[in-house]
């Protein structure tokens, strides 16, 4: 991805749109969809704007309060927003749904009734009343519930779309979400700017589809371009569906949204880091940590940014700041793994190893984590524990590919060779030398690697020293290379000379030491000399 999101025209697009806002709606449309907190925040810092109708601000206040079970406050709200419009339906609706919490039906019911009186033919109004039913004891009030349902149907002709949320928000409670998102779907056919139709249908439908669950959303903001909660849910789902430039493009432009929250500062800040725009997240982390210089997120993408822009001494430091002030706190593989490679680039390696292995043992499933871990400490020598490290990563492979065993071979060979007790590299050779043998059975044809790596592990079991097996060995891979005359030919860039060169010296060490064979100590050491003034 290119580092660069925002294009200039783009930019001063979306901030001449977004200077713009829905206001009080942007509570409401939260509200509706689910989300109690964030309408709370927006209905109560728009509560005394011009434009904000204050009695049905009012009520949604109110059931916000009731979903969080502060009936106290859910009532205040409710009376002063009679006290505001008297006729207002919703907050009877409000309050009638406060008695059936407290248990008093009769008096749900005078409180409903009132509601109907001041909204006739209101089929929303209707469904609210079935919702309050729902919310209160949906076995209980099934007869309610269903009663309202059919009355706001037949006032409606079938058209009002919050009949088919409250039905769909029914069956995405019984888990039944498919069901529920053909209810969502019957919403937005019935009204094509019903916003809580589309995002609860988004969320409905998100792992079942994700692209059509996105395409949703877009959709939504095409007909709502200043709404916070389309901007702000269809960038979540970028952000969940890994398209992370669309993700942190539409953020950008979301957190110019008066009704944004402080705290997607901090997540655009993140979209930006996984969208490889380093130096525009580095900056927004900065700038939240100069509010608040202990934000947690800010201060992890500060290392992290640094040490993909190459300031790696400066992510070294604030990574070590980061991990010792924030002692308790979830830290994730990425920030071990990239505060081990920071050291790692300035001359820390052991240090580096540790942070790797802290890595490891929290995230003991991640494969691609172990495998790396096994590189590093065959770079630093230490060969053992790199070959337990690929071994760990083979284990939570379902099929390893032929590289996988084959370096895996490798890693075991390295670690012989390099382990001073007889006993052991005698171990780890024939570990070795399960994976190759094992190798060799599976392969349609010879493969010259294969016997040069089991001629290798031999040598290695034998206390470097070659015995019959090895030679054995080096004896396929020199017939299996000679079936191709380009191998002997220095003119030809992938030649073997070098493969043939290792079997020709331990041929000649074999014969000359251990099993002693003039004649074929002078045939291997002729051929040797050849192979030798061709690699000149």
């Amino acid at each position: 991805m290119k580092k660069t999101l925002f294009f200039s025209l783009f930019l001063a697009g979306s901030l001449l749109m977004s200077a713009q806002t829905q206001g009080y709606k942007d509570g409401i449309e939260y509200y509706k969809a689910g989300q109690n907190a964030n309408a709370e925040t927006i209905l109560k810092r728009t509560l005394n704007d011009p434009s904000t109708d204050q009695s049905l601000a009012n009520y949604y206040l109110g059931q916000v309060m009731l979903a969080q079970g502060d009936k106290a406050a859910a009532k205040k709200y409710f009376d002063k927003g009679m006290e505001l419009q008297a006729d207002n339906g919703y907050n009877y609706v409000g309050l009638g749904a406060l008695d059936l919490l407290n248990g008093n039906a009769s008096a749900a019911d005078g409180n409903f009734k009132t509601a109907k009186k001041f909204a006739k033919k209101d089929a929303e109004v209707l469904v609210s009343i079935a919702r309050a039913y729902y919310n209160a004891d949906p076995v209980k009030y099934a007869q309610e519930i269903q009663k309202y349902l059919d009355e706001a149907r037949k006032v409606s002709k079938n058209q009002e779309p919050s009949i088919y949320i409250l039905e769909g928000d029914m069956l995405a409670d019984s888990k039944d979400f498919g069901s529920a998102a053909a209810k969502y779907e019957n919403a937005i056919l019935n009204d094509p700017a019903n916003s809580e139709g589309y995002v609860k249908y988004a969320n409905a439908y998100f792992f079942v589809n994700k692209n059509f669950s996105i395409q949703k959303l877009e959709e939504l903001l095409a007909q709502q371009p200043n709404s916070a909660m389309a901007q702000r849910e269809l960038a979540e789902k970028y952000f969940k569906a890994d398209h992370w430039k669309k993700a942190s493009e539409l953020y950008g432009q979301y957190i110019q949204n008066p009704n944004h929250f402080p705290e997607d500062k901090s997540r655009y800040a993140v979209l930006l880091y996984w969208g490889e725009n380093y130096p525009e997240s580095l900056r927004v982390a900065n700038e939240i940590l100069a509010q608040n210089p202990s934000d947690f997120q800010s201060q992890r993408l500060v290392f992290l940014n640094q040490a993909k822009l190459g300031d790696n001494q400066a992510a070294v430091n604030n990574a070590a700041k980061f991990f010792a002030d924030n002692k308790g706190e979830r830290f994730t593989t990425n920030d071990y793994v990239t505060y081990a490679e920071a050291l790692a680039a300035t001359g820390q390696d052991s240090l580096a190893v540790v942070q790797y292995e802290i890595a490891a043992e929290k995230d003991p499933q991640n494969g691609d984590l172990l495998k790396n871990l096994s590189t590093v400490y065959s770079q630093h020598k230490q060969y053992g524990k790199s070959a337990e490290a690929y071994d760990a990563y083979l284990k939570l492979q379902e099929n390893p590919s032929i590289s996988d065993l084959f370096g895996m071979s490798g890693r075991y060979l390295n670690a012989a060779l390099n382990e001073t007790d007889s006993v052991q590299a005698v171990q780890l050779a024939d570990r070795g030398l399960e994976y190759i043998n094992g190798l060799i059975d599976k392969a349609a044809e010879a493969v010259p690697a294969f016997y040069q790596r089991k001629a290798g592990l031999h040598v290695a079991r034998n206390g470097k020293k070659p015995d019959a097996d090895a030679i054995a060995a080096y004896d396929k891979l020199i017939e299996t290379l000679d079936a191709d005359p380009a191998n002997m030919d220095p003119a030809n860039p992938n030649n073997a000379l070098k493969q043939y060169r290792e079997a020709y010296s331990f041929e000649i060490m074999y014969y000359a030491n251990y099993e002693i064979d003039k004649a074929k100590q002078a045939l291997f050491t002729e051929k040797y000399n050849v192979v030798k003034d061709l690699l000149q």
